[in-house]
């Protein structure tokens, strides 16, 4: 019988590997969370990537639309921008000297191409829904 000893070990070494089992149990488990945890709160991804989004035009598009559309969209922007500073003309005192501190800082870094970097001097998309007229309304 002492040949096939290690089918029937003692329980002495039976609860040992128990221990063993329960204590790398607990150790998985304590990492998994932890590792979620840290995950959760920091993150480890790369951040979001950059989308640049380009206009698409016809392919029949000519020169003089191209021109005629840069013609539209810098003068969209310099209506925007005397918007501006006719508001800043309006202001006084501090405000006045914030604000076109701030308009500085804006036209300095090219914000206004970023907030308007294209207009269509002629929509090339025909509207799909169109807006019926209005009924007259019902003769009593």
């Amino acid at each position: 019988m002492a040949v096939m000893a290690f089918l029937d070990p003692p329980d002495a070494t039976q609860r040992r590997k128990r221990y063993w089992i329960a204590a790398g149990s607990v150790l998985a488990t304590t990492i998994l969370m932890t590792m979620f945890l840290l995950e959760s709160r920091w993150g480890y991804m790369k951040p979001d990537p950059v989308i640049i989004y380009a206009q698409s035009w016809k392919a029949d598009r000519s020169r003089d639309d191209a021109i005629a559309d840069v013609k539209a969209t810098k003068a969209a922007r310099e209506t925007r921008l005397a918007e501006a500073r006719a508001a800043i003309a309006g202001l006084s005192g501090q405000a006045k000297i914030d604000a076109q501190k701030q308009y500085d800082d804006y036209v300095k870094g090219g914000g206004f191409k970023r907030d308007l970097p294209y207009v269509a001097a002629e929509p090339s998309v025909q509207a799909i829904v169109r807006v019926p007229a209005p009924a007259e309304p019902p003769i009593e």
